[in-house]
């Protein structure tokens, strides 16, 4: 969505755009405010594709799974920028997963900010903000977190353990994206959707949906690659 946001700016702002301008033109480019439609996949399987679709593809549901949607705070803002849901309440996510079969919990915190990249500037305020968002989603009971944004899917996995050594607690909620879970409702293999590379299992959350998490990327046997290319030889001694 910064895509977004920079647009909106650069067809706002007349000093900011001839600076862009004089910039691309040095590299022979150039760029008209509004000439592109940016849009989250989120958007695009929500509001292009739609939740009659989605659900017409479900072939495995994923009942018994509860999950905490989560969007983190740059999706849904703001509204000024054409926002496709509600900044404050937003549902797309919450429909998607219901479409697949999940039962949705309510999460309040679904729309606050992970700590971005207060991780690397002031670590004890990102803990707080990541120990608000997790300790939410167990009072909920949920089994999982989805989550729509790198950052948010990194930060809640590779931190959780540090939000447990900080304040004492014992959080072991996997962090998964929103289309991963939709893979696996569509009938798609656990080790296609790139589950068992989380820090957090999500094998006992799968194990409800009776699907059994693959072995840990770093420990699962790698295939050769493919290629069409020859391989280089050594020359033959003489």
């Amino acid at each position: 969505m910064n895509l977004k946001k920079a647009d909106h700016y650069l067809g706002e702002n007349v000093d900011l755009r001839q600076k862009i301008d004089l910039a691309l033109e040095a590299g022979g480019l150039s760029y008209q405010p509004g000439s592109l439609n940016v849009q989250h996949l989120l958007e695009i399987i929500a509001v292009d594709i739609g939740y009659e679709e989605i659900e017409a593809q479900v072939k495995r549901p994923l009942f018994n799974l509860r999950v905490a949607p989560y969007y983190g705070c740059l999706v849904p803002r703001p509204a000024a920028m054409g926002s496709f849901d509600d900044p404050e309440h937003p549902t797309s996510l919450d429909n998607i997963l219901k479409r697949l079969g999940a039962t949705v919990i309510d999460f309040p915190l679904k729309a606050q900010c992970c700590g971005g990249h207060m991780t690397q500037i002031s670590e004890e305020t990102a803990l707080e903000l990541l120990r608000r968002l997790l300790k939410n989603a167990a009072d909920y009971k949920a089994d999982m977190i989805a989550t729509l944004c790198p950052m948010c899917q990194l930060n809640l996995d590779a931190y959780q353990d540090a939000v447990n050594a900080h304040f004492g607690t014992d959080y072991k909620i996997p962090i998964v994206y929103f289309t991963q879970l939709m893979g696996l409702a569509f009938g798609l293999p656990a080790d296609e959707l790139g589950f068992g590379s989380e820090i957090v299992s999500a094998r006992p959350a799968l194990e409800k949906i009776t699907l059994e998490e693959p072995k840990p990327a770093r420990t699962r046997e790698r295939g050769k690659k493919k290629t069409d290319l020859p391989l280089p030889t050594r020359p033959e001694e003489g």
